[in-house]
C-alpha cells in the first residue's frame, strides 16, 4: 500500500491554502477534514484495526497531513501516535521518526542487561539467608522489647520498696541513692549490650546483602536513564531547511517525557521532509474507545500535545509557511460591564475572549480594567477567575479587608454560583451530580484529566434546563472550584460524556464556549446583607 495516498479528485486551486495553519489552533482546513474523512473511512472498512480501538480505553489518535507532490499533485499521508496493534511499522502509514533497526540493535542489549539486574537484585532480596538474618534481627528486637521491659518492671518494684524503706527509715538515703542509681546502671548496661547485639546483626544484614542491593539498583537505574537517552539520541528530527537536531536536545537537556517523537505529528511532517513534499494542512482526530483520565471523544479534531510536541513542533515547522495563531489585540479592547457596584465592591460580566488576569503574551485584562479604572484600590481587587472563553459575573473587592473576607466565602463554599451552558448532546437524567478528580494533564498543559490517584476532589450539580435532538441547556452548580472543572466534568465519558458547545480543549472548535457564569450570591462583607446577582447568558 502507498504512504501517499492521492485524491480521487484532485482538488480545484482555490481549495488549496497558500499556507499552512498552526497544528496547535486545532483548525483544521477543509482539504484536511477531507482527507480525515477519507481515513476514517478506511479505518471503518479495517475491522482488525478499528475493533480493536473500540476496546475499553484503546481508541488512539491519527494524523493527516495535506501535502503536494514533486510534480504538484495532491495527496495526504497518513499517521498514528505510538504503535498500531503492537506494531511501529503499518501499511499504508509513515513509519515512526526514529531507524527502527539501530534502535532494536542497543534496545534489545540494553533491555537485557536491566533484565538481568532485575534478576540479581530479585534474587538477593527473597534469598533464605536474608529471611533468616531478617527474622533473627526481629527476634532479637522482639527480645530485646520483653527483657528491658521486665527489667523496668522490677526497677519500678525497686523503687517503691525505697521509698517505703526511706518512710520507715529502714536504711540510710545515702544507701537507698547507690541503689537507685545502681538500678538506673543496670538498665543502661542491659540497653547498651542489647543495642550492640541488634547493631551487629543489622550490620550484618548490611554487609552481606543491603549494600549489594542497593549498588545494583543504582547501576539498574544508571543504565535504564542511558538506555532512554540513546532510544531518543536515535530521534534525528529534521525541517524543511535541511537542519537536522535530536530529539534530547529540545528538552533543556533533561530525558523527554515518554512518547515524545512518537505522536502523528512529528511522524507525518518528518516523512514530508524527507521526501521532499509540501506541506498544506493537517489534522488530528481521535478514533475509538476514550482513554480513562483525559477527555477524547470518537471522531473528534484535537491539537498536537504541548508536552510532547510542542518543544518540537517549531523546529520541524522551519520553511513552511505557517499561519501565525490570532491573538487578541490591545488595541482594541474587551470592556467588561458593571452589574453592581458601593463603595466596597464591584461585580462585572465579563464578556468571552477577554483575560481574567494578563497572561503572558495579552496584557489586558478583568484586572488590568479594574487597576485603571479604580487606581486608589487597594489589594489583589479581582476575588475569582474565569476561563478567557467563558464569559458571565467576577467579583471584586476594592479594598484588602473586603478582599479577605470575600475570599472566605470563597473558601467556605458559601458563595452560590450557577452556571449556563449548552451541551453537544441530548442529556437523559433532568439531575445530575459529577463527582470527578481532577489534576493538571502533565503532557499537554492546560488541559485537565481525571486522575483518583493525585486529583483533587472536584464536584458538580446538574440540572437539565432544555433538550432537542442533539444539544442540551443546562445549568451547572459548582462545589468546588477547580481549573476546568465545568468543562471536564460535561465532556468525560465518566462525566456527562457531552462536552460544551464551542470547547475546542475537550470537544470541538465552535464560534465560541458556550458556557456562561450566570448567578453569584454572596453575603456583603459590611453590611451582611444577602446580595443575588444575575446576568443573562447572550446565547
Amino acid at each position: 500500500m502507498n504512504i501517499i495516498h492521492y485524491f480521487f479528485e484532485q482538488p480545484a486551486k482555490s481549495e488549496i491554502p497558500a499556507s499552512c495553519r498552526n497544528p496547535f489552533d486545532n483548525n483544521p482546513y477543509p482539504l484536511a477534514i477531507s482527507a480525515s474523512e477519507n481515513l476514517q473511512q478506511w479505518l471503518i472498512e479495517s475491522p482488525l484495526i478499528s475493533d480493536q480501538l473500540f476496546q475499553k480505553e484503546n481508541g488512539k489518535m491519527f494524523g493527516v497531513l495535506v501535502i503536494e507532490d514533486e510534480v504538484g499533485k495532491i495527496g495526504y499521508l497518513a499517521g498514528f501516535s505510538g504503535m498500531l496493534n503492537k506494531q511501529w511499522e503499518v501499511p499504508g502509514f509513515v513509519p515512526p521518526v526514529f531507524d527502527i533497526k539501530k534502535q532494536q540493535s542497543f534496545l534489545l542489549e540494553g533491555e537485557r542487561q536491566v533484565s538481568q539486574l532485575t534478576e540479581k537484585i530479585d534474587q538477593l532480596l527473597t534469598s533464605p539467608l536474608r529471611q533468616q538474618a531478617k527474622t533473627k534481627l526481629k527476634a532479637l528486637e522482639k527480645q530485646r522489647e520483653i527483657l528491658l521491659e521486665k527489667l523496668k518492671s522490677r526497677h519500678k518494684e525497686n523503687k517503691q520498696k525505697r521509698n517505703q524503706d526511706r518512710q520507715n527509715n529502714k536504711e540510710s538515703l545515702e544507701k537507698l541513692s547507690y541503689l537507685s542509681q545502681q538500678d538506673k546502671r543496670d538498665f543502661k548496661a542491659e540497653k547498651s549490650n542489647w543495642e550492640e547485639l541488634i547493631n551487629k546483626a543489622e550490620i550484618n544484614i548490611q554487609n552481606n546483602f543491603e549494600i549489594e542491593i542497593i549498588e545494583l539498583i543504582k547501576k539498574r537505574k544508571q543504565l535504564s536513564q542511558q538506555l532512554h537517552k540513546k532510544v531518543f539520541e536515535n530521534y534525528l528530527l529534521v525541517n524543511k531547511l535541511d537542519e537536522s537536531e535530536s530529539l534530547i536536545n529540545f528538552f533543556d537537556g533533561k530525558i523527554p517525557p515518554g512518547g515524545a517523537g512518537d505522536c502523528a505529528a512529528p511522524k507525518l511532517i518528518q516523512y514530508a521532509h524527507l521526501n521532499k513534499l509540501k506541506i498544506l494542512a493537517m489534522a488530528e482526530f481521535w478514533w475509538g474507545a476514550s482513554p480513562a483520565k483525559g477527555v477524547r471523544h470518537h471522531a473528534h479534531f484535537y491539537p498536537p500535545c504541548r508536552g510532547k510536541c510542542h518543544p518540537i513542533l517549531p523546529f520541524m515547522l522551519q520553511g513552511v509557511c505557517v499561519e501565525q495563531s490570532a491573538v487578541v489585540e490591545d488595541s482594541q479592547p474587551l470592556l467588561p460591564e458593571i452589574v453592581y457596584e458601593d463603595e466596597n465592591l464591584v461585580v462585572v460580566n465579563k464578556p468571552a475572549g477577554l483575560l481574567s488576569i494578563p497572561g503572558k503574551q495579552i496584557k489586558y485584562s478583568v484586572l488590568s480594567w479594574l487597576q485603571q479604572r479604580y487606581p486608589q484600590a487597594t489589594g489583589p481587587l479581582l476575588v475569582h477567575r474565569l476561563d478567557m472563553v467563558t464569559s458571565g459575573l467576577l467579583l471584586a473587592a476594592k479594598d484588602s479587608q473586603t478582599h479577605k473576607q470575600l475570599q472566605k466565602q470563597f473558601i467556605n463554599r458559601s458563595v452560590k454560583k450557577r452556571y449556563v451552558a449548552v451541551l453537544s448532546k441530548k442529556l437523559e437524567k433532568q439531575n445530575e451530580t459529577v463527582n470527578l478528580p481532577l489534576r493538571v494533564d502533565l503532557d499537554d498543559r492546560p488541559r485537565q484529566v481525571v486522575c483518583y490517584e493525585h486529583g483533587k476532589k472536584a464536584v458538580t450539580h446538574v440540572k437539565v434546563i432544555s433538550t432537542d435532538e442533539d444539544s442540551s441547556r443546562v445549568y451547572f452548580y459548582p462545589v468546588t472550584g477547580r481549573t476546568h472543572q465545568l468543562r471536564v466534568h460535561a465532556a468525560h465519558q465518566l462525566g456527562l460524556a457531552a462536552p460544551i458547545v464551542g470547547d475546542e480543549l475537550y470537544g470541538s472548535r465552535s464560534e465560541r464556549l458556550l458556557l456562561h457564569a450566570e448567578k453569584l450570591g454572596f453575603e456583603h462583607p459590611l453590611t451582611g446583607e444577602k446580595i443575588e446577582i444575575i446576568a443573562k447568558a447572550p446565547f
